[in-house]
């Protein structure tokens, strides 16, 4: 009796060690946890990365894309330090909406503070093209964590006018989701700062 009772426990024992796992991990969805969202938040003054910028001549956003795992509203997180290669999202914290649809909808709210937005199908002007290619918070050690927006941006009319890579890493405030939020929200705003002051260096007109 001893021993069958030993063997019909080592399965539940085996069973529990992984759920506690997952939980530690922030992979596991915990009953009774209620999920929280987030958005990029208010609409901050967008300041240029360079003092006094020219207004920026009309110009048209087209939809911002991004690599599919992106399309999702999971709000994703990477152990630098310990497993690089694996990108993992928390378990009860999510966008309101995918990350590439909140950039999107920044970006336009700053070009119209820059400049004359026009909509989006007016090819009598030049459109300026966001390719999202990394929107994650990256953890460089147990304690420490940073927002990391990087894109490549493309304007063009009747042919490429200019394209370039961007890159913005803001630091988290907190090791968890919202703390990720934040950075992303400051990385986000810094890196469309930046890509608008390029734009403003291009023929335009």
């Amino acid at each position: 009796m001893p021993r069958q009772h030993r063997r019909a426990s080592a399965p539940a024992t085996l069973l529990a060690l992984l759920a506690m796992a997952l939980v530690l991990s922030g992979c596991a969805l915990s009953r009774g946890t209620p999920t929280i969202t987030y958005d990029l938040g208010p609409s901050a003054a967008l300041p240029a990365a360079n003092p006094g910028p020219a207004p920026l001549p009309r110009l048209r956003v087209a939809q911002t894309d991004g690599p599919n795992w992106l399309e999702g509203s999971a709000l994703y997180y990477r152990l630098q330090y310990a497993q690089a290669q694996r990108l993992q999202a928390y378990a009860t914290q999510r966008w309101v909406m995918s990350p590439t649809r909140l950039f999107d909808e920044r970006l336009r709210e700053a070009v119209a503070a820059r400049g004359a937005l026009t909509w989006s199908g007016d090819t009598s002007v030049p459109a300026l093209k966001v390719d999202l290619l990394e929107f994650e918070q990256v953890f460089d050690s147990a304690t420490t964590s940073q927002g990391v927006v990087r894109l490549r941006a493309t304007v063009y009319h009747h042919g490429m006018i200019g394209q370039q890579t961007f890159e913005a890493r803001r630091p988290a405030p907190s090791g968890d989701g919202a703390g990720g939020v934040k950075a992303l929200a400051d990385a986000s705003d810094a890196v469309i700062a930046a890509l608008l002051d390029w734009a403003g260096t291009l023929q335009l007109k």
